[in-house]
């Protein structure tokens, strides 16, 4: 009998630690801040991604309690000539650092989405930047076959309105292409709704 009661005793003990456990979770969940959660989501893909672009773009509280649904950006070799675009969720800390992937912008040297001869809104710089290298134009082809497509710096500007030798264009992307091993930049531009050419030009260092 006295076994019989000391085994009791010993199970009621090891279901109230389990208990107090779960609930210290519980309430470590609860205190988790929403910058703390962006925190360890932002050193995750830091360190899977090194040397890309990773940004939180939106944080609000998840339909798991005590957790946060965080959306976030990864633009993989940002400033090549074919840059990835990915967008990511996380319910954290519920799934811990499992994701899911939300969209894909572009991949692979492609514009995910994008068919010919159906309407498509360049909307993001890394779509421009590959929109622009696509396009086979030939100084830009010239210009990455010269200095190498690692050796290649490139950046997109969109413009709601722009003047270039005195004529003003409206929604376009800026795209230019410069090296170090270069004194001159290759500039394309682009019309914001299909990425329709519309002029390129050089210009000196």
């Amino acid at each position: 009998m006295d076994l019989l009661l000391k085994s009791a005793i010993a199970v009621v003990v090891i279901v109230a630690l389990f208990a107090g456990l779960f609930l210290f979770k519980g309430s470590l969940f609860q205190r988790l801040s929403a910058s703390q959660a962006d925190s360890v989501i932002l050193s995750y893909l830091g360190n899977s991604y090194p040397g890309a672009s990773i940004n939180v773009t939106n944080t609000t509280p998840s339909q798991f309690a005590g957790s946060w649904h965080i959306l976030s950006s990864i633009i993989t070799n940002p400033s090549s000539p074919c840059p990835s675009y990915y967008v990511y969720s996380f319910d954290y800390p519920k799934y811990n650092l499992v994701y899911r992937v939300e969209n894909v912008y572009t991949d692979n040297c492609t514009i995910v989405g994008m068919f010919p001869g159906e309407r498509y809104l360049i909307g993001s710089y890394p779509a421009a930047i590959t929109r622009s290298y696509n396009l086979n134009v030939s100084s830009i082809r010239d210009f990455v076959g010269r200095y190498g497509y690692s050796d290649v710096v490139v950046k997109a500007n969109y413009y709601n309105t722009t003047n270039i030798g005195g004529m003003d264009y409206h929604n376009v992307w800026m795209v230019s292409y410069s090296s170090p091993q270069s004194n001159h930049s290759v500039y394309v531009m682009l019309s914001q709704l299909n990425g329709t050419f519309v002029l390129s030009y050089n210009l000196t260092s």
